[in-house]
């Protein structure tokens, strides 16, 4: 059985006071719904059971034991549960607090620069308490934040991280991640060798989408082959040259961001907050 043939009627009733409603996410190696347990609203997370994938999610559930913040999501009160489905087939599921929100992926681009600030701000707290506690998301991008308001944007999905504390899941030599939000690091570094300032490149590609209406290195400036090689290859335009509605100073931030070299990218995000701090006093 594939997740996307799984009749999550077979979840429900392996577990008492849980009621699964429509799909939120179907892909290749988790499907995910809304759902109520106990009659609070929840997100049901199911995916095959293998080795490689049972440590992938116990490292998830840590993260969000672990990794408390208003910009993460928090472990529902299911504990992980193992099914099997009457083909013999595996499955693991779990809860997790429901962000309600908006995917930032179903958004219009460009967005008023203030709220790109504001996402700048939100993700990279979250960020920063993944990185503290020993972790790097490898997978920053619109998909994986939802926009609560204008103002809040939590990060979701934390089942790429890479615990720089533990052994590596992930086979040798395969890139983890997103191929348009890939740092150049992800892309010729071992995995062990990745920081948050990885995290931080993503980050920035979001940013210059949402603040310019156009992907960094995948716009009419830059090769339309091949966005891996841009992003290794190719410098981006300036933003505020793209939406002239843009602070100035708010593009030099991202474009900090996106330098291709780690060590001319932001050392700390805390760094990078005063930066953002700074604009939104001078240009609000």
């Amino acid at each position: 059985m594939e997740l996307s043939q799984i009749d999550p009627r077979i979840i429900a009733s392996d577990c008492d006071g849980l009621v699964v409603g429509g799909d939120i996410k179907i892909g290749g190696q988790k499907r995910v719904w809304q759902c109520a347990y106990k009659q609070s609203a929840y997100v049901l997370k199911a995916l095959m059971a293998d080795e490689s994938t049972l440590r992938r999610v116990k490292r998830e559930l840590a993260i969000m034991e672990v990794c408390r913040s208003p910009y993460l999501p928090r472990l529902g009160p299911l504990p992980l549960r193992e099914l099997i489905t009457p083909d013999g087939s595996h499955i693991l599921y779990f809860l997790e607090e429901h962000i309600d929100g908006m995917p930032l992926a179903s958004l219009a681009k460009p967005m008023p620069w203030l709220d790109v600030v504001s996402l700048g701000l939100c993700i990279s707290e979250a960020l920063d308490i993944l990185s503290t506690n020993g972790y790097v998301h490898r997978d920053v991008k619109p998909m994986n934040i939802i926009q609560k308001t204008s103002s809040i944007y939590v990060l979701l999905d934390a089942g790429f991280a890479l615990a720089r504390h533990d052994d590596t899941i992930t086979s040798s030599g395969k890139v983890v991640g997103t191929s348009a939000y890939l740092s150049p690091e992800q892309i010729t570094l071992p995995a062990k060798q990745l920081d948050v300032r990885s995290d931080l490149f993503a980050l920035g590609i979001t940013m210059y989408q949402y603040g310019t209406g156009v992907h960094p290195f995948f716009n009419d400036d830059t090769p339309q082959g091949d966005v891996v090689r841009n992003i290794m290859e190719c410098d981006c335009p300036s933003p505020d040259r793209l939406h002239d509605q843009l602070p100035v100073s708010l593009g030099n931030v991202i474009l900090r961001m996106l330098r291709k070299s780690r060590e001319e990218r932001y050392a700390t995000l805390e760094d990078f907050r005063n930066d953002l701090r700074l604009v939104h006093r001078q240009e609000a």
